[in-house]
């Protein structure tokens, strides 16, 4: 699928596990089917929100083969990379290169040592020469984020390195960046203010808050894109409500909650991160159940 079709609302799945910290591959073909009902434009395999910290190697390869096979062409999709060493990543891009994707998303090495800008730039035009395949950069790590003049350098001096997605939640950082390469390069994932991002003219989202409640986010893309401020506005409050009861370090966690809300099969967390309580799975149900009757 062409890269130009990156646009619009692409939802980073999660990863059903069973009991035993197993894949359930049913409930994950099950998840997608729903996403595509819900008019999303894309999808992401393992990133954050789908635990791709918690995934090895050949469980990402098996989630995106089974992702591409759901999806057959309907909406693009795209795999993440979360390495802390530049041969790891070029590893893993390689190994994900020919399955069909659309794109990666890459963050940059992370664990508590960032990379000088020299260091970025090389990270990126090494595992760039490992795929023909398009590159975003995963902005997610916030002592490790891509600084929007570094942005630019990459993006200038790596042709396949073609968009940022942006999750700081510092809406002057993610003007910043929208000025230095282009909002057409520029994903939006402050959750809590993506009307923001949209009026900032970015090319869409790549948010969890998607993947916990896909509709609304859905009417919220399309009202920005149609002028509707009045609805725009009201689908904009009611996802900050959302992402009140979602924002914590359990997020995946709590995002399969919101998911279970509304019927799906959503699955554990993988350990050692644990379900949410009884209570407030029922409090994020009742938020769900709200915002998704406006």
């Amino acid at each position: 699928m062409d890269p130009e079709s990156l646009k619009g609302v692409i939802v980073p799945l999660t990863t059903p596990f069973d009991a035993s910290g197993e894949i359930d591959r049913r409930a994950y073909r099950a998840q997608i089917e729903w996403m595509l009902a819900e008019g999303v434009d894309g999808i992401v395999v393992g990133g954050s929100t789908g635990e791709g910290f918690a995934l090895d190697e050949g469980e990402v390869v098996e989630l995106a083969h089974i992702a591409l096979e759901a999806a057959a062409g309907r909406v693009p999709v795209m795999a993440s990379i979360l390495a802390d060493c530049t041969r790891t990543a070029v590893r893993r891009a390689g190994q994900l290169a020919a399955l069909g994707l659309t794109a990666l998303q890459v963050a940059p090495p992370h664990y508590i040592f960032a990379p000088s800008d020299d260091g970025l730039l090389s990270f990126y035009r090494d595992v760039a020469a490992t795929t023909r395949l398009p590159i975003v950069i995963y902005n997610v790590i916030s002592w490790a984020n891509v600084r929007p003049a570094v942005a630019a350098r990459i993006l200038d001096r790596v042709p396949s390195v073609v968009a940022v997605k942006q999750s700081d939640k510092d809406l002057g950082t993610f003007a910043d960046l929208v000025r230095a390469i282009g909002p057409e390069r520029v994903f939006g994932a402050i959750d809590g203010s993506l009307m923001s991002c949209y009026d900032l003219k970015a090319a869409g989202s790549i948010a969890a808050i998607a993947s916990a409640i896909p509709s609304v986010n859905v009417a919220l893309w399309r009202a920005v894109g149609r002028g509707d401020r009045g609805r725009a506005l009201e689908l904009n409050s009611g996802l900050g409500e959302v992402w009140e009861h979602l924002a914590a370090q359990n997020l995946p966690a709590r995002v399969k909650a919101a998911q279970a809300a509304q019927g799906m099969a959503a699955g554990l967390p993988r350990a050692p991160m644990e379900p949410v309580s009884p209570d407030l799975a029922a409090r994020i149900a009742a938020v769900i159940g709200r915002i998704r009757a406006l």
